[in-house]
This record gives C-alpha cells, structure tokens and sequence, in this order.
C-alpha cells in the first residue's frame, strides 16, 4: 500500500479557514491537505494546459502538473506554481534535490 498524503493534525489554510480532508489512512486515522476545499478548486481551475517552461501543449490534462518554484509543498502562493510537462517537472526536481526533503 502506499503512504497517505496529508498530515493527521487539522491545520489551516492560507486564507485563515480549515484544511480540506483528504480522507482517512492506511491507519484509519483522518487525514488534512494544505488549502481548503475553496482554494484547491481556484488552484485547479487557474491549471494551465501547456508547460511553462518548455512550452509542450498537453492533450490532456493530465500532462501537466503543477509545481512549487521554490519546492517547499506548503507555499501555495499563486505567485510561487506554475505548470510543467511532467519530464520538465521531474528534471527540475531532479537537478534540485528537492526529493530529498519531501518527507520534512
């Protein structure tokens, strides 16, 4: 099974109101992402259909991920994503070694 995402204690969002739940994991506990139900949607609906960097148009939705510039998860100021092909998305991950501090 893999690792439930979010953190176990309910925290609050950006704009002061609570996290969204993200369900409950492998140990049964309830789970909390970052934004609350309000903003995860804005974020979704403002998702870009081309890469931001190298400029790939997708086909689909689903070829373009949104990434943090500064590669901390929890900053999810709109000044700080943008959207990436998901090969440019890796290389950056990759050449910035932010994979090692994903679990801090």
């Amino acid at each position: 099974m893999g690792k439930a995402t979010g953190s176990k204690i309910p925290r609050l969002c950006p704009c002061g109101r609570n996290a969204r739940s993200t369900g409950r994991g492998n140990d049964g506990e309830k789970r909390y992402g970052v934004l609350c139900s309000t903003c995860n949607r804005v974020n979704i609906h403002d998702k870009k259909n081309y890469c931001e960097k190298c400029g790939f148009v997708a086909e689909v939705p689903q070829q373009i991920e949104v990434d943090h510039k500064d590669g901390n998860r929890r900053n999810n100021n709109r000044e700080n994503l943008w959207c990436l092909c998901a090969n440019c998305h890796r290389l950056k991950t990759h050449a910035n070694s932010e994979w090692e501090n994903r679990y801090e």
